[in-house]
This record gives C-alpha cells, structure tokens and sequence, in this order.
C-alpha cells in the first residue's frame, strides 16, 4: 500500500498493488467512496483505467503534509504513546497520526520530535547526575536501613565543579528477603551504559528456593577497573554481613582482573566459583577442537570423583598442555561441580542470570542515570509484589513448582541406568522412597514466601523532594568513540547472528537460488543454463586433469 497523490484531482489516494499487472487505487478517506481500477497492457509500459466508481470525491480532499502541524504540536498530542514506548518508530507514530487526525509528518520530523519529547520526560543526562547526592539521601529516609551511598571526586582545580565517580544502592527490603529465603549463591557482573556519558552498570543476583532471579543491589561507576570493582565488593561485603552469614557465600563471575584482585584483596574468604561458559570461550582459542570443547564441559560438569578423574586422564591422552591451562584456574572447587560446597545448595556453574537481568532492563541503559535507577527500582519492586500475590496462589505447600518439576524429570531415567552408577539421588530412587521427603527446606514454599514478605517502598519524584545540603555534582568526563555507540548486545561467538538465514533460499516456481517465489522473475533462460552446466563440466575436468 503506498500513499500519493492524484495529479489530475489533486486528492490524496492510496495505492493498493493488488499483483504485478494489477492496481486500485483509492481516496484516502476511509469515508470517500471514490475507487478506480487499472491494469496493465500486453506491451508491458501501458497502463489503461478498467473502470471509476463514483467519479466526484465525497470528501473535502485531505491535505496529509499540513504545513500548520509543528514539532510541538505532535509532541503534546504523542506524549503518552512515546512516554509508554520510548523506541516507537516514525512508522508507528505516522499511523497514529493519521488515524487521529488524518495528517502525516516526515520521518526526520518524527525522530527530532522524538528526541524532543524523551527530553522533557526524562529530563537532560547531565542534570540527572546533579540529583544523585540528593537520591541517596531520600533512599534512606524512605527505606530505612537502605545501603545508599554516592561518591564524587573534587577537581584538582578549585575553579572547577565536583565530577560524579560511583553510586551503589541496595533497599533494605530487599535484603531481609535476601536474608530470609534466598541461598547464598550470588552472582555479579557488569553491563555497558548507553547514555551520553558512558559508564557501566555492575549488579548483584541472587537465586531463590524456586530458581528465580532476586536483584538485590547494582551500583553506576565510570568503568570495569580496580577501583570500581573494590567500590562495589566493599559495600557488597558490608550489605550481606549483616546477615549473620558471615562469609558463608559463594560469589560467581568471570575472570576479570579487575573482579580477582577486588575481592582478593577486600574479601578473600569468600567462596569463588567462576563461570563456564567465559571458560569456554578462552579454552577454544588455546585448545581448538569440538572433542576438547566437549572435554572440558564434562570435566566442569562432573558430579563425583570418578567422572571427573575419567575426563581428566581423556584429555591429558589428546593434549598434556591442556591440564597445565586447567591448573591455573586454582582450586577445583571454582569451576568443577563435584568440589562445590554443598552448603551453598546451588550446583550452578554458569553466570547467565545475571546477564538476564540486565537483558530486562532495556532501554532504560539509554536514559538518564536517575531514570535509570528509578526504573530498576521498580522492576524489582513489581517482581518482588508480583511473586508475593502468585505463591498464595500455589495448589502445593511443601515445594516449589520449578523444583518439583525437576524432580520429575529426574525420575524418568532411573530405569535405564546402571546401578554400577550409583549416587544419592539413584540410592533414594532405587529403594522406593519419595525424594520430596529428602528436599532442603530452602526449596519450600514456606521459606519461599519469607524470601517475599517485605516490600520496597516507592520513592517520590525528584520535585517533591525536601531541601537537603549537598552539592550538585557534574556528570564525568565524555568518553567518546569515532563512531555511533552500539545499543545492541554483542552475541558471542557460539550465539547465532539476529537477521541471518540458516540456510539458502530456494525459489518454489524455478527452484532456483538466491530469491523466494515472491521476487521470482521466471528463473534462469536455457542459455544461462546450459552455460552453468558447461562451467561446471569445465571445472571438474580442470580439477581431474589436476589431480
């Protein structure tokens, strides 16, 4: 369908392709009834009108490029739309003009008034960093016992304004539930900020009885070094000792330098798992190989002593050196599963739930730190209500749903294994016993809905907030890069590319390649055929005559 206008009436139509030889064309008020119909001639250039219904147009002729339709004007009417959908499209907002108003505005027009808009909603980024002191402060007063804390670096010269470093914030309500129903398995990682400033956005996720996601604390910082990282590991330790757990965690993450030497060097006794999947990435380009890759995953996902010895002595029969690169990984108790503590109650070896979370927060990486921040905030806030209201739901008291079900998934192979394979779990199967009556009561619904019973409490917008003496600090310093910054995450090496095809097309008509039935233009000619068929014939005898 393609908007336009009529040069002999001057009203504005659409244009309906009905197929290659075919068009109607009509008036674009939906109320006029003007309709005309054409096709085109054997000579293939012509085209010849069939037939008009209702030659005189009903409507008034509709002009869709008002020249009185300012930028202004579609913000204040498109305000709510852009302010639910913060990446709605020229496209869509086209479509709700018209459909509203029945006049159109340019793409270029849209995307400025866009801009324009995503402004006066969430205000400048360089203001959003004036109100962070202030935030921290109002974060403690509407959440007591909140962990809230800002830090800025005063300039070298006494001319220049104080210039934001970090920020960390963790609800105290989310960390009574933390304490009181989640395991002590954390993981933490960072994500890349979007915004005009840059910076990154670290995070810590927990996991709870019934193996979902539970963010209790994230933090803003300038970049991935030393100095962030022990930022962030010190008030992370500070939070989770009030627990009473003292340092009874097991914290997972990649090998980032950065991430050793913070918590080498503020918290050293506590537990370390790394994960297996960044292993992965490093042990293909040391040791190439689908027979190494699938090695190493069995060596890391090995339950017990025995399987984890057998994949050991496999690899050191391919490649000797590979034990020398598993050796520098440290103790065995941070990538192999049979050497986790099982006080932990958690045999995860991979950080992708952390990484989830961060997916969930979308085009928030985009906006203002404030709007950021407030916007995790209330992710966490909706999840923590959401799952308090659906476990009173719940048919079963004793276990959780997601645990139950995997119980049952491990019921099904029993038949068909060995007893020479014996374990724990294979023993309680084996003698007829029920496995629920063995299940920690971390997995059950009673711990599940005390990790649930708090809340977090709204904060009020930056307008409402009392007077408090601190200062307004400037946003860092802008890192910029030569070229556009990337929104998109960047997929790994084993991820498939968004967009791609799997496979090559293939024509349904001329069962030729490289285009679909759609765009067919009647295939290759006999001529183009055979001059294939003979390159073809020319190539094998050029490679026999070879060989």
């Amino acid at each position: 369908m393609v908007r336009d206008y009529c040069i002999q009436c001057g009203f504005s139509v659409v244009v309906d392709k009905a197929s290659n030889f075919k068009y109607t064309v009509r008036c674009s008020d939906d109320k006029c009834e003007w309709k005309l119909h054409a096709s085109k001639l054997p000579d293939g250039s012509t085209w010849a009108i069939k037939s008009i219904q209702n030659q005189e147009h009903t409507c008034l002729g509709l002009e869709t490029r008002n020249p009185m339709v300012s930028s202004a004007w579609a913000s204040r009417v498109l305000m709510e739309d852009i302010r639910a959908n913060n990446d709605i499209s020229a496209k869509s907002m086209n479509k709700l003009l018209w459909d509203r108003f029945r006049v159109e505005m340019s793409i270029s027009t849209l995307y400025r008034m866009r801009t324009m808009t995503l402004l006066e909603i969430h205000g400048a980024h360089y203001v959003s960093y004036g109100h962070l002191p202030k935030y921290c402060e109002v974060v403690k007063s509407t959440n007591p016992g909140s962990a809230a804390f800002c830090a800025w670096k005063p300039p070298n010269d006494p001319e220049k304004p104080l210039a934001f470093v970090s920020i960390f914030i963790a609800f105290r309500g989310a960390l009574d539930e933390l304490f009181a129903g989640c395991r002590s398995f954390i993981g933490v990682d960072g994500t890349f900020l979007k915004g005009h400033y840059g910076g990154v956005l670290l995070s810590a996720v927990a996991l709870d009885g019934n193996n979902d996601l539970f963010p209790f604390a994230w933090a803003i910082v300038s970049g991935e070094d030393n100095e962030t990282w022990k930022f962030f590991v010190w008030h992370l330790k500070n939070v989770l000792q009030d627990s009473g757990r003292g340092d009874e965690w097991c914290i997972i993450s990649d090998r980032h330098k950065s991430i050793e030497a913070a918590f080498s060097a503020l918290w050293p006794k506590v537990g370390r798992r790394y994960c297996c999947k960044h292993l992965a990435s490093n042990w293909k380009k040391a040791h190439p190989g689908p027979l190494m890759f699938s090695l190493f995953w069995k060596a890391c996902g090995a339950t017990s002593t025995f399987t984890f010895k057998k994949a050991m002595d496999q690899i050191q029969k391919v490649n000797p050196q590979a034990l020398v690169w598993l050796s520098k990984l440290g103790e065995q108790s941070r990538s192999t599963k049979h050497k986790f503590n099982p006080n932990i109650k958690c045999d995860m070896n991979k950080s992708n739930f952390v990484e989830s979370f961060n997916a969930t927060l979308g085009t928030d990486r985009c906006r203002p730190v404030l709007t950021l921040l407030e916007g995790i905030r209330r992710v966490t806030m909706v999840r923590l209500a959401t799952r308090r209201q659906v476990c009173e739901e719940w048919e079963r008291d004793d276990v959780c749903p997601n645990i139950l079900k995997r119980i049952q998934v491990l019921k099904e192979p029993v038949k068909h294994i060995s007893l020479m394979m014996v374990n724990m779990r294979l023993a309680i199967l084996h003698a007829g016993l029920d496995p629920l009556k063995f299940i920690d009561d971390m997995y059950t619904v009673k711990v599940y809905k005390l990790a649930y019973a708090q809340c977090i409490k709204s904060v009020p917008d930056f307008e409402q907030w009392p007077d408090i003496d601190l200062p307004t600090i400037q946003p860092p310093t802008i890192k910029r890069k030569a070229s556009r910054p990337c929104r998109n995450r960047k997929r790994g090496e084993d991820e498939a590319r968004k967009g791609k095809r799997s496979c090559t097309v293939q024509c349904k008509k001329c069962k030729s390649f490289g285009h679909n039935a759609r765009t067919c233009k009647g295939g290759p000619t006999n001529a183009q055929t055979t001059q294939r068929k003979t390159k073809g014939k020319q190539a094998k005898q050029q490679a026999t005559s070879k060989q």
